[in-house]
Formats: C-alpha cells, structure tokens, sequence
C-alpha cells in the first residue's frame, strides 16, 4: 500500500483512537474508579494499579501523538523521510501495545469481577440525573 493511501486512513483512525482512549481513561479515573472504591473499599490498590497504567499509557498516547504528527506532515509535505516517519510511527505503536494489553488484562482482573458482583457502580447516579 502505497505511504500516501496508508495516511489517508491512518491518521484519522489513530486520532480517533487517542482521543477515545484518554476520554475512557478520564472518565474511569475521575468517576468509575472512585465510585467501585466506595462500593469496595478493599480494591484501593487495584485503583492505584489501574491509575499508574493510565499514567504510562498517556506517555504513549503523547508519544504516538507526536510520531503521528511527524508522519503526517512529512506526507502532506511530500518530504522524502515519510516512509522512515512512517516506521517511526508503527516503532512507537509496538512499544505501547504491552501496557496497553496489560492494562486490558489489569481491568479484567479488577473490574469485571466487582461490577459482575455489584453492578454499574455509576448506574443510580445516571438514573438520578434523568
């Protein structure tokens, strides 16, 4: 696939992707998290452990951020480096893919278990707002 198609779809799936990646983040750590600590107490260094992992994903969502840029201006630009851009790019992708993939696995450890035992922590607060 040539370097100029891949872009055409790779920036806005990436973008989309970032964006709703650090929107889910913040919506769990500014409600979800302190909602199933409440709900259960003793789960506060499984919060901790999920909190840390929103941490080192958003350096690679900062860093995926600036690769992307980097490859989607050497396309438009038409500059010769937008291949090597461009491998940049997936270089940064796989450095993120193992938190990624442990904080997946760190959500399903802590997470799934507590709202298959007490539901939505944040379901009575949504009913009350409608």
């Amino acid at each position: 696939m040539a370097t100029r198609t891949l872009h055409g779809a790779l920036i806005p799936a990436l973008q989309q992707f970032l964006q709703r990646l650090d929107t889910q983040h913040r919506i769990e750590s500014g409600h979800y998290f302190p909602a199933m600590q409440h709900i259960e107490p003793r789960i506060g260094a499984g919060v901790a452990l999920l909190d840390r992992d929103h941490d080192d994903i958003h350096a690679h969502i900062e860093a995926l951020i600036g690769t992307g840029r980097g490859f989607h201006q050497a396309v438009t630009a038409g500059a010769i480096d937008a291949d090597d851009r461009l491998r940049r790019l997936a270089e940064t992708l796989d450095l993120a893919r193992p938190d990624l993939a442990r904080h997946l696995d760190d959500e399903e450890d802590i997470v799934i278990p507590l709202i298959a035992l007490h539901g939505d922590p944040l379901a009575d607060s949504i009913q009350a707002e409608h």
